[in-house]
């Protein structure tokens, strides 16, 4: 892990943020970082035990970040489950949406989890969309069936179908990500997307 946080060590950052978002993780070099801030090599390793160091800096706020909210939200969704009141879980302004992931998570980091997303190929975080899914996945499935427990009628969904689903629609959501949309523009396109998979989710569901 890093060992200062000098003004060189945020520059070094930076540079680190750079070099992997234009690279990737496997084709970046810590040469170039080091180059970029004008230090040698022997010199960045003061700040970095190694590349893998390096880039989990990065991503590991980013990754503890998204824990926190999957958490609350889990949480969050069966107290709306013993209120009865599932219909809230439509409510695309609700902080307890696919979309507060996105806007209110996401957004407050939005470099370190495109680097976490989309250049980590290589690291141990390269799984970390298809976890994600499997996680959402399953958590999808557990709530469904507390809905039965309650009364609530819900559809029967094998779960290799909604993990095709739930790909999906997380594919989606990342995008503005990916391509570096501002927050203001990607609100507008996860409006869009909320307001296209939401009937199928509900038709899905039974919800």
């Amino acid at each position: 892990m890093p060992r200062d946080k000098t003004a060189s060590h945020e520059k070094i950052v930076e540079a680190a943020m750079r070099e992997f978002q234009e690279k990737g993780f496997e084709r970046a070099s810590m040469k170039a970082v080091a180059d970029a801030v004008g230090m040698t090599s022997a010199a960045l390793y003061r700040h970095f035990d190694s590349k893998q160091d390096m880039f989990a800096t990065l991503v590991q706020p980013a990754v503890d970040a998204l824990d926190a909210w999957r958490e609350k939200h889990v949480a969050a969704s069966y107290d709306i489950l013993e209120r009865e009141d599932t219909e809230i879980m439509w409510d695309f302004n609700g902080k307890n949406n696919d979309v507060s992931m996105v806007l209110d998570v996401m957004y407050q980091q939005p470099e370190a989890f495109r680097l976490l997303l989309f250049c980590s190929a290589g690291t141990p975080y390269e799984s970390c969309f298809h976890d994600l899914t499997d996680q959402s996945t399953d958590e999808m499935m557990c709530f469904l069936q507390a809905c039965k427990a309650h009364g609530i009628h819900v559809r029967e969904v094998q779960r290799d179908e909604m993990h095709m689903l739930v790909s999906a629609y997380s594919a989606a959501l990342i995008q503005p990500i990916e391509h570096g949309y501002d927050k203001a523009d990607a609100e507008r396109y996860l409006k869009t997307i909320v307001d296209f998979f939401t009937p199928g989710w509900r038709m899905i569901t039974g919800l």
